[in-house]
């Protein structure tokens, strides 16, 4: 279970990262004295974007896997 709880909390922070580095999210904050207010803002667009072109990237990369297992299995 503990092994479980590591796994989710590390996919967790990659994609939290990964999504602000790729500018999916956006963190603002607002202080007075006696509150502190967080924001979180989700590009969706942005998001829809990266994910499209991830998955024709898949597709290339997987026509090429399959060309080269054909040339293997020429061989």
């Amino acid at each position: 279970m503990k092994n479980l709880c590591t796994l989710v909390v590390l996919l967790v922070l990659t994609i939290g990262v990964l999504g602000y580095c790729r500018d999916w999210f956006q963190f603002s904050s607002e202080s007075t004295d006696k509150d502190a207010t967080f924001h979180l803002t989700v590009d969706k667009e942005k998001l829809k974007e990266d994910r499209e072109k991830a998955k024709e990237q898949l597709q290339e990369a997987g026509k090429i896997i399959q060309e080269k297992a054909k040339e293997i299995s020429e061989d």
